[in-house]
């Protein structure tokens, strides 16, 4: 067996050329193995460098704003819909039934339009790399 693999090793190295066939040891693991290494050095190197890092963390910042304006929203209609709610309980006629729902309505249309246009402006305006 021991044979079989020593020929497997010649074999690769003669279909590999001479440069690798140097460049990796005898019964270490081959070129493969060192050309495996170098792949991983680089992979980890390009989550690293500078531009990744200030990438990821202005995308980071830019989702963690806009998730924060939405929960501000959502927290500001849950607030709303409370008033409303007690609004239609201290109604005493139909008319002001029919008041409280109509305001209520507008309110939470106009809200949820102009508040929801900020947070996707936010989103459209971020920065994007120059296609040429």
């Amino acid at each position: 067996m021991t044979a079989t693999i020593h020929e497997d090793e010649k074999r690769e190295r003669r279909t590999r050329g001479p440069e690798l066939a140097e460049a990796s040891p005898p019964g270490a693991g081959g070129a493969t193995d060192h050309i495996e290494e170098k792949a991983a050095a680089a992979s980890r190197l390009s989550f690293t460098l500078p531009e990744w890092q200030k990438s990821i963390e202005a995308t980071r910042n830019l989702f963690a704003a806009a998730l924060n304006d939405t929960l501000k929203l959502a927290a500001s209609s849950l607030n709303d819909q409370a008033a409303f709610l007690r609004a239609l309980a201290d109604s005493k006629t139909p008319s002001e039934l029919l008041k409280c729902h109509l305001d209520f309505a507008e309110q939470s249309w106009s809200k949820s339009f102009s508040e929801g246009s900020k947070i996707l402006d936010r989103l459209k305006h971020v920065h994007r790399p120059a296609v040429s």
